[in-house]
């Protein structure tokens, strides 16, 4: 690995001799694999986790493999058992544990894919808690939304929009999480291109961008609310220098998070204040900076409330709400052609994102309204609030739950009835069929399919039930 002259000058004088040697070796390495299991879809489920190493000390869902898997072959990966996420950014659920309370909240992961740190953070969040993932990239946000749906909770609202934009709505967060766009020097090992990008003038870029990003969501933090920054990168101008920045210019105060003296997490390189850095070579995981404020000063947005011209759909078509657990919980909207299904308790939020935001997903889609007919989508499918009696069910196996994958064709069992088939693999909700008797229509998304002709080599399963 071949770093830039002018990384390592700095970065060495940065961390001091020994630490940056630490680096050196640790960049040299190869990359360790972690997964974290969604706790809500394995709940009830006993299981064990094919070749497993140990697990993340700040993460209680989180844990190493010993080796990396073809994931791609994986079904429980596709149906959301499980996330393939970097140990270190699992930190994130530490920090929530020892900020939250009972009380629900209401959280904005800023720069949000392709959403570890959202279902991480939606892991633990409190019951009638609401959170928004947002990503401004548009093909970020759709592999965003993607997992979001596959994670399989209800009380998520994706959106594709700037921080800018959120200016315009009267969104007042309790929690605000900005992973902000970076230099990427903590991805070096496992990206080339990383290292082919960076330059000085680019990590000055970052850091003022990061600055205009804090700035354009500042007045949406409620006060007293809480700021979570963290970057992918090593060095202090878009780290330490940005958290003061925030501290000081825009009005916030350092928390504190305890931690065990025994993980490998290195403060502040160059201040007393409270900071968490992790460093290839010395934790076991990439590199990632984080840092936790309280907001302590500023004004607080607050415009006049615009209506929403989304409408309930429950005069135009006749809609069976019985396919979600609950339904009297829910209320109906339209979004174009499909059917949303949103928690009571939050339709105002959502009216108002929809009214000032490009929201791409939010609460439970029911599915696209073709003709007097809704053809269930696979959002619902992996919904933790699928009524999952409410159609009948085949079971795959492996290679056919591949296939269906594939977005191929998958014969039913004799005495199949015709209609919407609910299929699952080990139990757990994969998708739908419609049979219509001779076949059987595949109704996974085009654009979430297995696309490798690869033919697996057996069983890849990482979750194995017992």
């Amino acid at each position: 690995m071949n770093l830039p002259k002018e990384f390592v000058s700095y970065t060495r004088d940065l961390m001091g001799e020994k630490l940056f040697s630490t680096l050196e070796k640790g960049l040299k390495q190869d990359p360790v694999t972690s997964i974290r299991i969604n706790p809500y879809k394995l709940k009830e489920r006993r299981f064990q986790i094919a070749n497993l190493d140990e697990s993340v000390a700040w993460c209680k869902h989180g844990m190493y493999l010993k080796s990396r898997p073809n994931f791609t072959f994986d079904p429980l990966l596709h149906a959301g058992v499980y996330y393939v996420q970097e140990a270190s950014s699992m930190f994130l659920e530490h920090v929530l544990r020892q900020i939250l309370d009972e009380t629900p909240i209401l959280m904005l992961d800023l720069c949000a894919a392709p959403g570890g740190k959202t279902t991480v953070a939606r892991s633990i969040l409190p019951e009638g808690s609401l959170l928004f993932a947002n990503e401004p990239i548009r093909t970020r946000s759709n592999i965003l939304a993607e997992n979001i749906q596959k994670f399989g909770h209800p009380d998520v609202i994706v959106t594709n929009n700037y921080p800018k934009d959120y200016k315009k709505t009267n969104l007042l967060f309790d929690i605000i999480v900005a992973d902000v766009p970076c230099s990427g020097e903590g991805m070096f090992r496992k990206d080339q291109g990383a290292i082919e990008e960076w330059s000085q003038k680019n990590v000055e870029n970052c850091r003022n961008l990061q600055r205009e990003i804090i700035q354009d969501i500042w007045n949406n933090l409620k006060k007293d609310g809480i700021l979570i920054y963290s970057t992918c990168t090593f060095n202090a101008k878009e780290d330490e220098e940005n958290v003061d920045w925030i501290v000081n210019e825009l009005g916030a105060e350092y928390i504190s998070v305890d931690i065990d003296n025994n993980w490998p997490i290195t403060p502040s390189l160059i201040n007393e204040h409270p900071v968490y850095r992790f460093i290839p070579g010395k934790t076991k995981g990439e590199g990632i900076f984080m840092a936790v404020l309280r907001k302590t000063s500023g004004k607080e947005r607050k415009e006049k409330e615009k209506v929403s011209k989304n409408k309930d759909t429950k005069n135009k078509i006749k809609i069976d709400t019985s396919c979600i657990k609950q339904p009297e919980n829910y209320e109906l909207c339209t979004d174009h052609d499909q059917v949303v299904a949103i928690r009571k308790k939050w339709l105002s939020t959502y009216k108002k994102a929809t009214t000032n935001l490009k929201v791409i997903h939010a609460g439970i889609n029911l599915g696209t309204i073709k003709g007097k007919k809704i053809i269930p989508s696979q959002s619902l499918a992996l919904s933790l609030e699928l009524n999952r009696s409410y159609y009948p069910t085949a079971s795959l196996t492996y290679d056919e739950a591949i296939s269906y994958l594939r977005k191929e064709p998958v014969p039913l069992p004799d005495g199949t009835p015709t209609g919407i088939i609910l299929l699952t693999y080990q139990d757990v909700p994969l998708g739908f069929e419609k049979n219509i008797g001779n076949r059987a229509n595949n109704l996974y998304p085009q654009e979430w399919k297995i696309k490798s002709s690869h033919i697996p080599d057996g069983n890849n399963n990482i979750i194995l039930f017992e």
